[in-house]
Order: C-alpha cells, then sequence, then structure tokens
C-alpha cells in the first residue's frame, strides 16, 4: 500500500475531510510522527488532538496506526467509520472550532506561515521559538494523550 508522505508542517487547521476540520492536520502529524519528523509538534497530547481523538473513540496510537497504513484521508475516515465513533458529536465539534480555539489560531497562522506577522509579533517571534521546544517536551511529560 502507498503512503502519503510526512510533510515538514501540517496542513492548515481549516483543513477538512468529509467536513471534519482537524483531521487532516493530525493525519499529517500522525506521519510525521512516524516518519520522525514531528520536531515541537504535539501528536495526541495538544488540547485539539485529546478532544477529536476522544470523540472518536481512538487511542493516539491506534490513530497513527490508522493514519500511517491508510493512503489518504478519505480512507483514514472510513478506516475510523469502520470502528465506529459518533459522527453527529464529531461535526458538532468541527463546527464549533473556530469559536472554541480562536486563542490559538492566530498564532498556528503566524508560526506556520499563513498570516504574515507585524513588527511587534515578527520582534516576539525568536524568543516564542527558542521557549517552544522545552515548553512542547514538558506538556509531552505532564500531559496525557488519548
Amino acid at each position: 500500500m502507498q503512503q502519503t508522505s510526512a510533510p515538514r508542517v501540517p496542513r492548515r487547521w481549516n483543513v477538512e475531510v468529509d467536513g471534519i476540520k482537524w483531521l487532516p492536520r493530525l493525519c499529517d502529524k500522525a506521519r510525521m510522527s512516524r516518519a520522525g519528523t514531528l520536531g515541537t509538534y504535539l501528536v495526541g497530547h495538544s488540547p485539539v488532538d485529546y478532544a477529536l481523538l476522544t470523540r472518536l473513540g481512538i487511542t493516539t496510537d491506534e490513530f497513527v496506526e490508522i493514519a500511517n497504513t491508510q493512503p489518504d484521508d478519505m480512507s483514514v475516515l472510513s478506516a475510523l467509520r469502520a470502528r465506529g465513533f459518533d459522527e453527529a458529536l464529531v461535526r458538532r465539534w468541527s463546527g464549533r472550532f473556530e469559536t472554541s480555539y480562536r486563542v490559538f489560531i492566530p498564532a498556528w497562522d503566524i508560526d506556520e506561515g499563513y498570516v504574515k506577522p507585524n513588527a511587534i509579533v515578527r520582534t516576539l517571534m525568536p524568543f516564542a521559538h527558542a521557549i517552544e521546544g522545552p515548553a512542547m517536551s514538558l506538556l509531552r511529560k505532564v500531559r496525557s494523550r488519548p
């Protein structure tokens, strides 16, 4: 089976598969994790990953396995549907995504180059990047994942 290669940056937060936000990004992070290219990104430990994985009723390790054995996002979703989950619940969560995660969205968009930072943010970015690695490492140690 041909696998999708792991990207360097996961897809943007608003990319959907069959109307479900974050799933394509989580697929990318799962593949990056398996390829050893995850860097400071989190898979399972982030509040957003955790929220989606628990609604899907799947562990992080199970999801990583599915994402790495399926050729594309729709196949991942099909495999998840075959396991069974409350799709209405997941769709409601996806529909509220922008409201629920509005605090994080600007940081993701700036950090990944989707939005150009203003002068103040550009000045602060080196400091944020300097603490990002240690902060994510600590988060991996203190926050459980599904």
